[in-house]
């Protein structure tokens, strides 16, 4: 006997059916579109003029702002990645340590995450004045953080920075927290102090959660605009156009699409080539 063949369901399908469509129309086709005219030249609103191949390309790495651009995101993301940990990192530890009594330090610690990236460049933008500045009279200086372009990036990134902590602090803390209080009271018996607790039992248990905060934050550094836009828009003298930025010059302000579309295909190649990095590290360096 012939077994018979069972009904293909195609109520699940139907399902599925909105949410295909609306990853088709709005990821998948506007990456599509952008590859597309990464190798045309376009006209003023965008449109299609002309196959132009790889010359696009050629000529934004090869174009003098180029490195300047590459440096500063690099540069910005290093900052962003290396001062969230570490500020997020030393803050979740002192919630930890404080037990109970760290129900206040959570809360404070974590309303960065409250805030919108408008708003809180509308304060640091008091904040960094240059004359009246609370930045220069906390620290006894006269520095324009904002308009020197000695320091201008590094002001960005303290905004960032500040930005990024509530997240990064909450999924520390969990981390810390996930830690096997057995193995902090053995290694209290064992003679091992603070600074041995933290380096041996509970940054290698939470080394999940911080390889999680590296990269997530240095990804989101690429994408920074809001506070590039209004602190500084790119200056002074390019001293913080990073590559998204340069992006919305390019598409918004300039009108040159083919260009903006080639760094945003630059830009989708540095954070997939991170990710296939964090991968790899993660197989090596993180314990579960």
């Amino acid at each position: 006997m012939q077994s018979q063949r069972k009904p293909v369901k195609i109520t699940p399908y139907l399902l599925l059916l909105p949410a295909f469509i609306l990853f088709t129309l709005f990821t998948f086709w506007p990456f599509l579109k952008t590859i597309i005219l990464s190798f045309a030249f376009t006209d003023k609103k965008g449109n299609f003029v002309k196959w132009v191949g790889i010359s696009n390309y050629i000529r934004v790495v090869s174009g003098t702002l180029f490195g300047k651009i590459i440096s500063n995101t690099f540069l910005f993301a290093l900052m962003i990645g290396t001062g969230t940990l570490v500020i997020a990192m030393f803050l979740s530890l002192v919630s930890v340590s404080r037990g109970r009594g760290g129900r206040l330090h959570e809360v404070m610690f974590s309303l960065p995450m409250a805030v919108a990236s408008a708003p809180a460049s509308a304060i640091f933008t008091f904040i960094m004045r240059k004359e009246n500045g609370i930045l220069n009279k906390i620290l006894g200086t006269n520095i324009a953080w904002l308009q020197d372009p000695r320091w201008a990036l590094f002001a960005v990134a303290i905004v960032t920075i500040w930005l990024s902590i509530g997240a990064s602090y909450i999924f520390l803390l969990v981390g810390f927290r996930n830690v096997p209080e057995e193995l902090l009271e053995s290694a209290t018996l064992d003679g091992a102090g603070v600074l041995r607790k933290t380096f041996n039992i509970l940054i290698p248990l939470a080394s999940p959660q911080i390889f999680f905060v590296i990269f997530l934050n240095i990804t989101n550094s690429f994408k920074a605009f809001t506070q590039i836009k209004l602190l500084t828009e790119g200056g002074p003298n390019n001293a913080t156009n990073t590559l998204i930025y340069s992006m919305y010059r390019n598409a918004i302000l300039n009108n040159r699409y083919e260009t903006a579309c080639v760094q945003a295909i630059l830009l989708f190649l540095v954070i997939f080539i991170i990710t296939r990095i964090q991968n790899i590290f993660e197989k090596r360096m993180v314990f579960y």
